[in-house]
């Protein structure tokens, strides 16, 4: 088989008046002392009102950090935010947004509404997104998709066309076969592969991270797959339907036909001490000899048009943070093989980096 055909396959200042109030008929000249008296009694009442004024600002810059975090004071959203998925509602990708959005919401006081621009892998939504005014009100979801294709020149952008915000939810991706495969190990899976070369039928979308972790098995196994390019077909349906023997995609999508023991999960794209929801025993890549794999975590991000308030990043970056730590957005995560995360976005745009540089670098490497 050959490399290269694979691959083709692939965002209070309280004004105090004072008024003076005049009589139109005159008084007693006061003496000295009541005049003194009475500028000491007045400084008094200021300076209680000076303090009072500093201690209800307190309260309100209390008030915001607790809804919208600790840059709230530099920026606070009046209006709907919104999210943008570029991919079909109801999907992988659509789900999991719209649960972090929600518990986003309720820190931010606004809505964080998730609206669905669907087409050519995403790149529609990011193409818009990127042409969208930065004035803090649009945020995109970044699906790992973004930087293979980037990697392999169907995508004319990258992270530094955008404001890298954060880290916002962890996946992964598996490997899953039917329930009544004759293979109820990964070890036993590569066995049979190398016993019967091609053979094999791996269902697979061209240009998607599951093509590119399945050449990922290829590659370290030296095995030989037959490639079945399923295009917009359902891959759960193929499978079930025994027009393929495997698929590689996120361990949530597939989850339910674990659950229902229609499916089994060989093994997950995660490193060793990862503690994947719903698939407590599962092999790890890692320790399965897989190095160098974090290309293939199928983490989502979230970017900002470029140009993007600095402090509107972070503020965004506070609400993932505080949904992130949320038991009930967790355990709504958890639920569907989700885990919540949160990175600092300098912390993010690190990774950004890397990740796009270790997609290249495995791209390059099979296409070698």
């Amino acid at each position: 088989m050959k490399k290269r055909s694979l691959l083709f396959m692939l965002g209070t200042v309280m004004m105090v008046s004072l008024a003076g109030c005049s009589s139109g008929g005159s008084k007693p000249a006061e003496t000295p002392a009541k005049t003194e008296a009475a500028k000491t009694e007045a400084a008094k009442t200021e300076a209680a009102k000076g303090e009072e004024s500093k201690t209800e600002a307190a309260k309100a810059e209390g008030n915001q950090a607790e809804a919208g975090g600790d840059s709230a004071g530099a920026f606070k959203p009046t209006k709907d935010v919104n999210f943008v998925v570029g991919f079909d509602a109801g999907g992988s990708a659509d789900i999991p947004a719209r649960i972090v959005a929600k518990y986003m919401s309720q820190y931010a006081g606004v809505n964080i509404t998730v609206s669905n621009v669907v087409g050519s892998s995403g790149r529609v939504a990011a193409n818009q997104v990127r042409s969208t005014d930065p004035d803090g009100y649009t945020l995109l979801h970044v699906p790992v998709g973004y930087y293979m294709q980037a990697a392999l020149g169907n995508a004319d952008f990258t992270y530094e066309d955008f404001e890298p915000v954060t880290m916002w939810c962890d996946s992964w991706v598996g490997l899953v076969v039917r329930a009544d495969a004759p293979y109820s190990t990964y070890e036993e899976f590569i066995a049979a592969a190398k016993e019967n070369p091609g053979t094999i039928k791996v269902g697979s979308v061209s240009g998607t991270l599951p093509q590119l972790a399945t050449l990922a098995i290829v590659d370290k196994e030296g095995v030989e797959f037959n490639m079945v390019d399923i295009g917009s077909n359902n891959k759960a349906t193929e499978l079930l339907g025994k027009r393929i023997d495997a698929y590689i995609d996120g361990v949530g999508q597939f989850k339910q036909y674990v659950d229902s023991g229609d499916f089994k999960c060989l093994m997950a794209f995660a490193h060793e001490n990862t503690e994947i929801p719903g698939y407590e025993g599962l092999p790890s890549a890692e320790s399965l000899g897989y190095t160098d794999f974090d290309y293939l975590l199928q983490s989502f991000g979230m970017w900002a048009p470029k140009g993007t308030d600095p402090a509107a990043v972070e503020y965004y970056a506070d609400l993932v943070k505080q949904a992130a730590e949320n038991p009930d957005c967790i355990a709504e995560l958890n639920a569907l093989g989700y885990g919540a995360r949160f990175d600092t976005p300098a912390d993010y745009a690190k990774n950004c980096e890397n990740v796009l540089e270790g997609t290249k670098k495995a791209v390059q490497g099979l296409l070698q």
